[in-house]
């Protein structure tokens, strides 16, 4: 039963998949405005805002892990007696 859950829902990635088209969401006037130099300067601006957004989520991870990599490196080192280094 398991198999055949998976091959129904695999058939359907795969026709969902398969049959997508592109997304072109944008009107005529956007287009013509993302091509002045105002227009322009807002993508710019928003690629930077998703770059700062993007930053914080990172940052946390990095930060968690770098905890993590530590205390388990901490943890080694007390079981094998090489609390100095």
């Amino acid at each position: 039963m398991k198999i055949r859950r998976m091959v129904v829902v695999l058939l359907a990635l795969s026709a969902v998949l398969v049959t997508t088209t592109s997304a072109s969401a944008q009107c005529a006037m956007c287009r013509s405005l993302l091509k002045t130099p105002e227009g322009q300067q807002m993508v710019a601006a928003f690629r930077s805002g998703i770059l700062l957004l993007l930053a914080a989520p990172f940052s946390v991870f990095g930060v968690i892990a770098a905890l993590a990599v530590r205390a388990q490196r901490r943890r080694d080192a007390t079981l094998t007696g090489k609390e100095g280094q």
